[in-house]
């Protein structure tokens, strides 16, 4: 209920306000808009770069940050969608360079607080809905309640039928909408889906698309792009030259290169669905172990925790369990939730702290073929540190949760963070050894 209040009499009238003052910028331009839970951002970046590829100028709005043209701007940070006092003036930035098409990125909470209010979409598509923002949101339905809003404001629709958003969302829109899908028959369907160490390849409607970014769930990513850019009137091989080598998206499958013969990864992945999808990709992939270092957001939803630390416990051989956000919750608590879904009958908890020298590491390593290993570790740069001590060659180390940001948050205090430091401070130390 406050939440409610606070949305129709504080953000609705500010979202009013901005669009007068720059009087209604996003009428001069086509939008794009991307909802879902997972994929959004990857989306985005693979639509906006397709359109780039056609000829048209083009601006993206997007979790990472915005875009005019090659133009990067800083949104703000632990933020999606940007607050209408930011968001209206790059929407009049955009018109004033001349930009023709923006790719949105279309958070719930955004469409719940009227951020996007006095905005049109030509053409807007979801990419899935799993365990995410329940805190908020408080049940599922609710979820994608408030994700179908964007189908209101919107010309047509392209829908996942594989999601359990469909059939709800189906009911809602009275627009036009197109449907993709990899189980069911669709408008777009990918069939004959091949995944090898190098690339990914599969068919929509006859034609084979590959790609270099060797991750299953990217088959829906792209079925998405490739139905809204059909939309928009892109060609087949516009799109087919595009996802050939597939456009980098910061701390989305990040590889951070090292001398150490094995594989260390960046990935944004912090709902349950993410993690299974980034890890399954892997196990089916990687030749060595796989090494997770993740956590979980403080002042989040907090069931989908256990839920975590059951998935990463099935498809990873070692965790790093370790402080993402926590906000005002104890690191304490938030692992403790995390390491409840783990099966302590299939697995083992080391001290990370025993773990120092070569014998130690050996120790390690050899428990990981028999069963499960997991290390509670509150400081993410130990966590960093001691998964380069025990990655091997031919292994992957893969890093969830923080991606693209540039801050950790503890407490009220924002401090600076990269993900890619810390994989390269480990690097160094492993060198120091």
């Amino acid at each position: 209920m406050v939440q409610k209040f606070k949305n129709v009499f504080l953000h609705l009238p500010k979202s009013f306000f901005y669009n007068l003052k720059y009087s209604f910028p996003s009428k001069k331009l086509t939008l794009i808009g991307i909802t879902g839970t997972d994929g959004k951002t990857t989306t985005c970046t693979l639509i906006n770069e397709i359109l780039k590829q056609s000829g048209l100028k083009t601006g993206l709005i997007t979790t990472i940050g915005a875009k005019i043209g090659d133009k990067e701007i800083d949104t703000g940070f632990h933020t999606t969608t940007p607050d209408p006092s930011i968001l209206q003036k790059i929407f009049n930035d955009m018109v004033k360079a001349r930009i023709t098409h923006v790719v949105c990125e279309v958070t719930s909470h955004a469409l719940d607080q009227y951020r996007f209010w006095g905005c049109n979409f030509e053409v807007s598509g979801i990419t899935n809905t799993s365990h995410e923002h329940l805190d908020y949101h408080k049940d599922i339905e609710s979820y994608i309640g408030t994700k179908a809003k964007l189908f209101s404001v919107s010309k047509s629709a392209v829908l996942n039928k594989d999601d359990q958003s469909f059939d709800l969302i189906k009911k809602q829109i009275k627009i036009p909408f197109k449907t993709f899908s990899i189980k069911k028959t669709s408008d777009y369907q990918a069939q004959k889906i091949k995944l090898d160490s190098n690339s990914l390849s599969f068919h929509i409607n006859g034609q084979k698309f590959t790609t270099d970014s060797n991750y299953e769930y990217q088959v829906y990513n792209i079925l998405l792009a490739t139905a809204i850019c059909y939309k928009l009137g892109i060609s087949s091989e516009i799109i087919q030259r595009v996802i050939k080598h597939f456009p980098e998206t910061k701390g989305r499958r990040e590889e951070i290169q090292n001398e150490l013969k094995f594989k260390t990864i960046i990935d944004f992945a912090h709902t349950p669905f993410a993690l299974e999808s980034s890890l399954s990709s892997l196990k089916k992939t990687n030749q060595g172990k796989t090494i997770v270092i993740f956590g979980a957001t403080g002042g989040r939803d907090q069931s989908k925790r256990p839920i975590m630390g059951e998935i990463v416990s099935k498809l990873a051989n070692i965790a790093l369990i370790t402080s993402d956000d926590t906000r005002n919750e104890k690191i304490e608590n938030i692992n403790k939730q995390i390491i409840s879904g783990i099966d302590p009958k299939k697995s083992e908890l080391v001290d990370y702290q025993e773990v120092k020298n070569k014998k130690q590491i050996q120790k390690v390593l050899e428990l990981s073929n028999k069963k499960f290993i997991y290390f509670n570790i509150p400081n993410r740069q130990d966590a960093f540190n001691l998964a380069i001590k025990l990655a091997q060659p031919n292994d992957v180390v893969i890093a969830c949760g923080k991606g693209h940001e540039t801050t950790i948050l503890h407490g009220h205090t924002e401090y600076p963070w990269s993900e890619a430091e810390a994989f390269r401070t480990a690097f160094r130390l492993r060198k120091t050894k």
